[in-house]
């Protein structure tokens, strides 16, 4: 590949990255209305990795979800420990595999989180017409189906 396009791939990927992070913020005042809670974005990518509220993750889990490095999520998870929004906990069965599991507080949170960027995304969709709509989860897919290949 040419350094040209290899340069135009990587802006258009922060480009994307970039919409996320500002989507991501949008959502956190939506309207003006701040969410009843302060975390960065770290530890909202965390919180968004609980996938189910009521299982356990370990911390491999956790990162997988997030897209992150254990490390990062160690670091993030301690932090989220400190503010009881989650806790750590030995599995039972093997002493080495620490799960981690939402508070109620911070079921809530996720929650409260979670409902905010729905009603986002709604009224994003909303502002696309039938095809629009159709063209964009098409081209979500595409790119889905891409970065699997690449094994992204």
């Amino acid at each position: 590949m040419k350094t040209e396009k290899t340069d135009e791939l990587g802006e258009h990927i922060l480009k994307v990255k970039d919409f996320f992070i500002e989507f991501t913020k949008k959502v956190i005042s939506l309207d003006g209305a701040k969410l009843s809670f302060e975390l960065n974005l770290s530890e909202l990518k965390a919180l968004t990795a609980f996938t189910d509220n009521k299982k356990k993750f370990t911390m491999s889990e956790l990162a997988r979800n997030a897209g992150v490095t254990m490390p990062s999520m160690t670091e993030v998870i301690d932090s989220l420990v400190k503010e009881n929004i989650v806790e750590r906990q030995r599995d039972e069965n093997d002493r080495r595999v620490v799960l981690v599991e939402l508070t109620e507080k911070g079921k809530r949170m996720r929650k409260e989180f979670m409902d905010r960027r729905r009603l986002e995304l709604i009224n994003i969709f909303n502002r696309l017409d039938r095809n629009e709509r159709k063209e964009f989860v098409e081209s979500l897919e595409k790119v889905k189906t891409i970065l699997q290949k690449l094994n992204l």
